[in-house]
């Protein structure tokens, strides 16, 4: 018995003792290797673990620097998200072990994408030995260095955007349409708010100096409070309110500030706003939809217009400036810097003289509608107006509720852009049918037409449905068709070519096609509301030979399509920006023969100059014109009175220069067309004084 206790005593202490150095051969592996600290210094960096990257520092470094874990991490993450660090790369050199003493160094590099570009740096690190708890390990002397390589303890990283200029719209002869202005701006100084010989407490003294701002600006104290609860405000800053033609401040009025502000300016204001449109700040909604990460909520966005659908080109690109500053705030050196790139200037076809002039013929009375003049030789577009419009300056300035409700609640919706909009054309359209009969050797200059009455049907197929004209004229030649406005001599030329010879005639006065306006957000005109190239019906051709039936065209159309009868044949298409400065004279495309365009143009002429012509009033403007004049009638149903637009398309004869189209809506009991031309009359007699003089 002895001996076996002896011998399972023995084999006890041996399988203790081969325990232990189990343990001890354990153990020693699991310390944390210099290589195991380095791969957790990369992924901690790579990840902006910032806390993790914490605890691979040695105790003394971090000692030494006096940060608290909480400022260590903070000030990683300011700087890295300052610099919108991302896709960080670590590339590790090789351990070097220096002699006689327990530390190891190496160089690495670190390249990131941060706003303003790839950044890359080289650093050097070096690991001590750290006896903790679970036994030694090897961690990293923090330096500031380590953030980047020219850093210094106390130094700080300063991050800016550096904003490009905005670039300006300019007219033909350089005319600003948008560009830098200034405002005068009021605001409070909080603690300016309360005067010193106050005998109030405080609190009552600052609202009554509220309420009597409120009072003069007619600005409410909810709005007033609100701006001075911002978080940034301090008692000495300056806090901006609204915009005021004010110059001199009220002595009654305690914390009232005025300070010029530097603004997008839109000198020919109501005139240019569909055009030109207007910026506004970003919202919520615009950072949600800005996929590329360009915009801060500080930015400004082009809302309307040209400025939004220019927006890219006249915006610029934003640069920035990585920075490393001492405590004082002063900078030491640059890590990384892209300068801004300024927006683009632009320059348009547009004449701002005859852009006012022509709104203010429209606008006067009040109208709503549309008119476009077109340099019919160049194409470039000289006006483009629409009416009523808004103010654009009081929408980058900041509108008063009673300016909002005014525009809101307008029922003639002035911030719809009329010259782009599509209309049924009315008569002007028979201009174009008539050429596309002469085309198709359907028309001819002596035809008759023998018609009885104001009423026409092809049969009794088309039911109830008849066309109608104003003027019961029994023989009925081309030239009396487009002088008198007749709709069934068209309908009866549309219907006797057919239909793939009258699209043929007519599509290629630009149907389909937008004439690269994608700036003006244009449309292409339509024939048919399905396929442009067929008219299902009868009826549907013969309404379309006359401007009506389910054919749009937009002003800007009407304009280049009677570009042809002032070129002998060419179509012109409209051009409004002005490529590197400088327009060029368009070509045009022949549509035409000379013969065509020749006999149609007679026929214009005539509608002005003939007693009996729908546009003779122009006959008094002191050079000579043509014209086509139209009023489309839109129902909702057979039967009923609809809305009735007036148009006109005029252009100059004697030395083709300019053609003008013009649609007034709601002309129903006002003359229909007769309207707009007795309103033109004036701007037509001016007209060549405008165009000599920018």
């Amino acid at each position: 018995m002895r001996r076996r206790s002896i011998i399972i005593g023995t084999l006890l202490v041996l399988v203790l003792a081969g325990g232990l150095g189990l343990y001890l051969y354990m153990n020693q592996e699991e310390e944390e290797k210099p290589e195991v600290t380095l791969q957790k210094y990369v992924s901690s960096l790579q990840q902006q673990d910032f806390a993790s990257l914490y605890s691979l520092m040695s105790q003394q470094s971090l000692e030494q620097s006096g940060l608290t874990p909480e400022q260590f991490k903070e000030k990683y993450k300011v700087i890295f998200e300052g610099m919108k660090a991302g896709g960080i790369e670590v590339k590790m050199g090789e351990l070097v072990k220096l002699e006689d003493q327990p530390i190891y160094t190496v160089d690495y590099s670190v390249r990131m994408n941060t706003f303003v570009g790839e950044l890359s740096k080289s650093y050097t690190l070096n690991m001590v030995q750290q006896q903790e708890e679970a036994g030694t390990s090897w961690r990293i002397d923090w330096l500031p260095s380590l953030i980047l390589p020219e850093m210094v303890k106390g130094d700080k990283v300063r991050v800016k955007v550096l904003q490009p200029e905005r670039g300006n719209i300019v007219d033909k002869d350089d005319y600003s349409l948008a560009g830098k202005g200034s405002v005068m701006e009021w605001g409070i100084v909080p603690g300016k708010l309360v005067p010193r010989d106050s005998t109030l407490p405080e609190a009552e003294a600052k609202a009554a100096s509220i309420a009597a701002i409120s009072e003069h600006y007619k600005v409410s104290v909810e709005v007033i409070e609100k701006a001075l609860a911002q978080k940034w405000v301090k008692p000495e800053y300056f806090v901006p309110i609204a915009v005021t033609d004010d110059s001199l401040i009220p002595v009654e009025l305690n914390g009232v500030s005025i300070q010029s502000k530097q603004v997008r300016a839109y000198p020919l204001g109501e005139a240019g706003a569909q055009l030109i449109g207007y910026i506004r700040q970003v919202t919520a909604e615009d950072l949600e939809k800005d996929k590329e990460g360009y915009y801060t909520a500080q930015d400004w966005i082009g809302r309307a217009g040209l400025e939004q659908s220019l927006e890219k080109q006249l915006r610029g690109e934003k640069g920035g400036l990585i920075e490393i500053v001492d405590e004082a705030g002063t900078s030491k050196s640059v890590v990384l810097r892209k300068d801004a790139v300024d927006g683009q200037n632009i320059r348009l076809s547009i004449s701002s003289r005859v852009q006012r002039e022509l709104y203010q013929t429209l606008a006067s009375s009040g109208d709503a509608g549309a008119a476009v003049l077109m340099d019919s030789v160049s194409g470039g577009l000289l006006a483009l107006v629409s009416a009523p419009a808004y103010d654009p300056n009081l929408m980058v300035n900041g509108l008063s509720q009673a300016q909002w409700d005014s525009y809101s609640k307008n029922p003639n919706l002035p911030f719809t852009n009329r010259f782009t909009n599509r209309y049924a054309p009315g008569s002007v359209f028979k201009a174009i049918t008539a050429a596309a009969g002469l085309t198709e050797n359907v028309t001819t200059v002596d035809k008759v037409h023998q018609i009885q009455g104001k009423q026409w049907r092809k049969d009794a197929s088309w039911g109830g449905y008849y066309v109608t004209r104003v003027k019961d004229l029994a023989n009925v030649t081309m030239n009396d068709a487009l002088v008198y406005s007749d709709n069934i001599y068209f309908a009866q030329e549309a219907l006797e070519m057919g239909n793939d010879r009258f699209i043929a005639g007519i599509e290629k006065f630009g149907f389909g096609s937008n004439f690269g306006l994608d700036a003006l957000y244009l449309k292409a005109s339509q024939i048919a509301n399905k396929d442009h190239l067929k008219l299902d019906s009868e009826v549907l051709l013969a309404d379309t030979a006359y401007g009506q039936g389910e054919m749009l065209m937009s002003p800007i159309h009407i304009a280049a399509a009677f570009t042809p009868f002032s070129n002998q044949g060419k179509l012109v298409n409209p051009v409004l920006l002005l490529a590197g400065g400088q327009g060029t004279a368009a070509a045009g495309q022949p549509i035409l023969t000379p013969e065509v365009s020749q006999t149609v143009r007679d026929s214009l002429i005539q509608v002005v100059e003939n007693p009996g012509g729908t546009a003779h009033a122009l006959s008094e403007v002191p050079y000579k014109l043509a014209a086509k004049t139209g009023t489309a009638e839109l129902k909702q149903a057979k039967g009923e009175q609809g809305q009735e637009n007036g148009f006109v398309a005029v252009f100059d004869t004697e030395s083709p220069s300019f053609i003008l189209s013009m649609v007034i809506e709601k002309v129903n009991g006002r003359g229909g067309s007769h309207y707009v031309v007795d309103k033109l009359k004036p701007f037509l007699t001016e007209l060549p004084g405008y165009l000599a003089r920018p």
